[in-house]
């Protein structure tokens, strides 16, 4: 997020700067002069003034305040130092001294200078503001907060330090009271262009798209060369799945600032979602010479080339997930585990990202016990009764996680395991079952689906906190109407949440089985559904949990994906190597099933012969 401070820049004169002065006095024209952007004769008559009155304190200070101006740090210090000591009570010149320090990176040295400043003056509010604004920028939140409320003690209404202490609440997790916030500076000051651009970051995380990019447009509007803001616009409209108008936003800042790598990364993940992996690699690399080290740029690029097969070089750029603003685990307080021989230790695998990853990559926990290894897997209290089926492995909710209290401990997250064991597309573990369905389960739902027909169970969209990744995944219920129609097929529907509702609006409603029982309540997740499919024929779904499911109970599953598919369904091909008892139906176009959902039930109806 972006927070405005008063820099040097704007510590020069203003149109009331020493208006005691007469009209013609020597200050009051060098200061018109330096108003008006002619320095070079700005300073020749504040260097006059000097010349006649050595120890005046105000042409010291606008001195200092061209040199830093103009980028003449060390110079400008020089005189601000002869400033203080003609007049070392003048608040302003602490101020700027420490603005100075700011631009030497000398945050310790900063700080003192502003505390100095508020020192001499205790309503300085540019200071005060200085100060917060250093806290925070020094990950100091908790204080940041404190000297923002300072500030706005002695301003009560200024809407940029609102701005920037709803930044700093935003940091702190305090969503609500930072968008609060910005929308109290934005009321102060309408115009202020980042209070938009913040608050629609803010909006963004949230997932509010709408509002974000409403947001975004009015920080564009206000200032048309906030490159961050045509950026991040066009991340928005990726998502709103405006590929085109995405890309024309954030070549908008890249006309702007070049060498943006965050731009370059952006424009990158269009490409990529574009299907156009050779262009998107390109930016990457590029985002990447320029910023070695931002983790973005890595991430993007180790799922690129994961997606292109490359697993050797993608997984350890993949790592850089860990480094991203919505790191999807917490790093325990113990040794990561890089695959060295274990001995005594215990591994603690962490669960990381959405169920169905939870479901494909815990059957590293077996293969890991199968080699002697003490395998505990911590994951959420609703999935641990189902990954307790786990051959060898002990799984455990996040309050019963192991603490390092004498017993040796590694820790690995769990998508990080293939890189480590160095799994690659033609040695990937595919042995399943891996996972079970309790028997008693197993029973109960025997009689509730019963032998009859060739039974099908259907799931046709993720769950709604999948944001636009899942709508673009979503399979419209309408284009199953082809398997209704297939004598001796039963429909029996897996889909949970607000998806099912859509069930009433088909013409082929009355064909789709549901059942009363409530599946999965929050306490079992996916013990009814994993003891349903095993009396199923066929499973048929969008990439969402059921899918891995499906294919960890190596039931027979047919999986629809869209047209650019996630890195571990790999491109070109119908067999998964995850999954032996999976097919794999992909989009042809972008957005369009028709033809994927027409193979698909032509398979079906041969399968149901």
């Amino acid at each position: 997020m972006k927070r405005p401070m008063n820099s040097p820049a704007n510590s020069g004169p203003d149109a009331k700067s020493d208006a005691k002065s007469a009209p013609k006095d020597p200050l009051q024209e060098a200061l018109a002069l330096h108003r008006a952007g002619k320095h070079d004769l700005a300073m020749q008559r504040y260097v006059a003034i000097l010349e006649r009155d050595p120890n005046n304190a105000d042409a010291l200070y606008y001195i200092a305040v061209l040199a830093l101006q103009q980028g003449q740090i060390e110079e400008g210090i020089k005189v601000i130092r002869r400033g203080l000591e003609v007049g070392p009570e003048r608040g302003r010149l602490h101020n700027l001294h420490g603005q100075a320090h700011l631009r030497l990176n000398q945050d310790q040295e900063a700080l003192a200078a502003f505390d100095r400043a508020i020192a001499c003056e205790p309503t300085f509010a540019d200071a005060y503001g200085n100060r917060a604004n250093l806290l925070a920028d020094m990950d100091r939140r908790e204080e940041a907060l404190a000297a923002f409320d300072a500030a706005l003690r002695v301003r009560p209404y200024n809407a940029e330090d609102i701005c920037n202490r709803a930044t700093v609440l935003a940091d702190l997790g305090r969503l609500d009271e930072a968008l609060a916030g910005y929308g109290q500076a934005i009321a102060l000051m309408p115009d202020l262009p980042f209070a938009h651009f913040n608050r629609a970051d803010l909006l963004l995380r949230q997932g509010r798209l709408g509002d974000a990019l409403a947001g975004y447009d009015r920080a564009v509007a206000i200032e048309p060369r906030m490159a961050e803001a045509h950026s991040n616009r066009g991340v928005v409209l990726k998502e709103l799945g405006r590929l085109e108008e995405a890309r024309t936003a954030v070549e908008q800042a890249l006309k702007l600032v070049p060498k943006s790598a965050e731009a370059l990364v952006n424009r990158g993940n269009i490409a990529f979602e574009q299907g156009r992996l050779d262009e998107a690699q390109a930016d990457y690399v590029r985002a990447l010479e320029l910023r070695p080290d931002l983790p973005s740029a890595q991430y993007a690029r180790g799922l690129a080339l994961m997606a292109q097969g490359d697993w050797a070089a993608g997984f350890p750029l993949y790592e850089a997930r860990e480094r991203i603003a919505s790191a999807p685990f917490v790093a325990p307080p113990y040794p990561r585990w890089n695959g060295e021989p274990l001995k005594d230790e215990r591994l603690v695998l962490l669960c990381e990202q959405g169920l169905g990853d939870a479901i494909q990559f815990c059957r590293f926990g077996p293969i890991l016990a199968a080699r002697g290894v003490d395998v505990t897997i911590v994951t959420s209290n609703q999935m641990r009764p189902l990954l307790s089926s786990l051959k060898g492995v002990t799984a455990v909710g996040p309050d019963d996680a192991p603490q390092p209290n004498g017993r040796a401990l590694r820790w690995l997250a769990l998508m990080s395991a293939p890189g480590v064991l160095g799994v690659r597309p033609d040695n990937v573990p595919g042995e399943t079952p891996y996972l079970s369905a309790e028997p008693a389960r197993m029973s109960r739902w025997a009689n509730e689906i019963g032998p009859d027909g060739f039974r099908i169970g259907i799931n046709w969209a993720p769950g709604p906190t999948r944001g636009a990744f899942g709508r673009r995944r979503a399979v419209p219920l309408s284009l199953f109407a082809p398997l209704a129609a297939i004598p001796g097929v039963r429909l029996i529907s897996l889909q949970k949440g607000d998806a099912q509702d859509e069930i009433a609006k088909v013409d082929f409603a009355s064909k789709i089985e549901t059942f009363d029982t409530d599946p999965d309540p929050r306490a079992d997740y996916f013990l009814d559904t994993a003891a349903a499919m095993t009396h199923l024929d066929l499973v048929v779904t969008c990439d969402t949990a059921v899918a891995h499911l499906a294919g960890a109970l190596a039931r027979p599953v047919f999986t629809a994906l869209p047209f650019v598919a996630d890195w571990r369904w790999l491109s070109g091909r119908d067999d998964c190597p995850w999954y032996p008892t999976m097919r794999l139906f992909r989009q042809t176009k972008a957005g369009e099933w028709s033809d994927a959902m027409a193979r698909l039930a032509a398979a079906v109806e041969a399968m149901a012969r």
